[in-house]
């Protein structure tokens, strides 16, 4: 009679150290970092799904825009300069002005002063030194310098074109020897930015 009695009793021991000496550990070192794993997995796959949906989203509302426009706010914002197109530009609308350009050089990317004569002036930030913008988005510039020739109503008539291109540039310099034949050489420098 104690010998049943002490069988269940034994059991239930082996059982209580079986839990506390295998399973308990197994389920603390293995079972949890694994639900865990599953858990962030899970979550991760949720992310994809709403980044596929929104990637998706983007893409069609990108193809109900008009290319021309697209084509203007890459010329507006590019991503990088194409110095080679960039000349083909200038020189496309100096001959549609007028004028002739000769020695292109672009500057090295440094930060440098140009004072004007008698008169001091900040440092100029020159290609390489990032332009925060307003709004956070930093941009990149560079100088082009330039020589121009021809009249000044030609020059003029150049300036408008610049100032009118979707190309965000600005006139940093601009220098201009005399002549007694009413063709004038103009030295021109540009700063030009583009999104980083």
């Amino acid at each position: 009679m104690i010998a049943s009695r002490l069988i269940p009793l034994c059991m239930i021991i082996g059982a209580i150290g079986l839990f506390i000496g295998y399973t308990q550990p197994t389920y603390d070192t293995a079972v949890i970092p694994t639900q865990a794993s599953i858990t962030d997995v899970d979550t991760a796959l949720v992310a994809a799904q709403r980044f596929k949906e929104k990637e998706v989203e983007l893409a069609r509302q990108q193809a109900a825009i008009d290319p021309a426009q697209l084509a203007r706010v890459s010329a507006f914002l590019p991503d990088s300069v194409d110095n080679v197109q960039l000349i083909v530009d200038l020189n496309s609308l100096a001959a549609r002005s007028g004028i002739q350009l000769s020695n292109f050089d672009i500057a090295a990317g440094t930060t440098a002063e140009t004072p004007a004569a008698g008169a001091q002036s900040a440092p100029v930030a020159l290609a390489g030194s990032p332009t925060v913008l307003g709004s956070g988005e930093s941009v990149e510039s560079l100088q082009l310098s330039v020589s121009a020739t021809g009249t000044y109503a030609a020059f003029r008539t150049f300036l408008d074109g610049v100032e009118k291109s979707l190309r965000p540039l600005d006139v940093v310099e601009l220098a201009v020897q005399d002549s007694a034949t009413g063709v004038y050489t103009y030295e021109i420098t540009f700063r030009l930015y583009w999104l980083r």
